[in-house]
């Protein structure tokens, strides 16, 4: 069985992973990419969320990793390992968590409410929800809820909080990496609502694939940056110190397999 594992040393999930996989006895019978180091080969092979895991070539976990699935497969081989039919709540919140466990897509389904895109592509959907290709029949269940707009408009507008949570606590590591662990009031002169805007637009993309230019004119475009920037104003002090923390602890991780 041919095991591909995608990570990034910033991720903890893949740190998690790692860990995991050495435990298990498995590390050494699989290979194991940095994507900060060869990116081009990672968006060749269409990881958009880390940790991604492909056996014997296909995409079965992105982002969200159900480990007691993967050591069984990885025991067993790749078996089907249905999960009986799970309601439509279990799916939204499959597809919820697989979605907000990656900042591009969370902050592109955020921005432009298209959750089309995302039953377009089946593999990565299932990827990360863990259905993969072992519940096709959830998987379709899934793909026509998506479809459905005002299903989807309700799906991202009913969970915002969480949405927001997630954009400005990777915005928090992001200026966590360029300055050290700073204060609201240390960062607000630098990021006004033009340049909030267009990390949000830009940072959902990868160079212009995804990239659905917006205008700060358009008043659904702007009131969700503003919302962004009232959320950031009020959580951005309790979430450096959360990040920071985080950070730190990966860079003590003696575990990391990719560590120079």
């Amino acid at each position: 069985m041919d095991v591909e594992v995608f990570v990034h040393p910033t991720c903890s999930t893949c740190h998690t992973l790692i860990r995991l996989l050495k435990q298990w006895g498995y590390l050494q019978h699989v290979k194991v990419y940095d994507t900060s180091i060869d990116p081009h080969l990672a968006l060749e092979r269409g990881v958009r969320s880390v940790p991604s895991i492909f056996i014997n070539g296909e995409l079965v976990f992105a982002g969200i990793v159900d480990y007691g699935k993967l050591r069984e497969m990885l025991s067993a081989g790749l078996v089907n390992m249905g999960d009986g039919e799970l309601s439509d709540e279990e799916l939204v919140e499959r597809f919820l968590r697989g979605v907000l466990d990656s900042i591009a897509t969370a902050l592109w389904l955020y921005i432009n409410e298209r959750c089309e895109a995302f039953a377009s592509d089946e593999r990565y959907l299932g990827a990360i929800t863990n259905l993969t290709l072992f519940s096709r029949v959830n998987l379709a269940r899934l793909v026509n809820i998506l479809n459905n707009r005002d299903r989807c408009m309700s799906i991202i507008r009913g969970n915002e909080e969480r949405f927001l949570r997630v954009i400005a606590t990777n915005f928090a590591r992001e200026v966590y990496w360029l300055s050290g662990k700073v204060t609201w009031s240390d960062v607000k002169d630098g990021y006004s609502i033009q340049s909030l805007a267009h990390w949000a637009m830009v940072r959902g993309s990868v160079s212009r694939v995804g990239l659905i230019p917006h205008s700060l004119s358009d008043p659904v475009f702007r009131g969700k940056i503003e919302k962004l920037w009232r959320y950031l104003s009020e959580h951005f002090d309790e979430l450096i110190v959360k990040v920071s923390t985080e950070q730190e602890e990966l860079k003590g991780d003696v575990d990391w397999v990719l560590r120079s």
